[in-house]
């Protein structure tokens, strides 16, 4: 997944991240995510 592979290796913006992938905005990413993932973007970078 391209959204894993910016959030491990970039330090773009979650708001950055959503829009290079083509999501209207960084909630609707975020939601998608949180369902892939279980934890949210940012929660996700935290753990890293």
């Amino acid at each position: 997944m391209e959204a894993i592979w910016l959030l491990e290796s970039t330090t773009l913006s979650i708001d950055e991240i959503a829009e290079r992938i083509n999501y209207a905005d960084s909630t609707t990413f975020g939601r998608f995510f949180f369902r892939m993932k279980g934890v949210t973007p940012r929660e996700y970078r935290k753990s890293l």
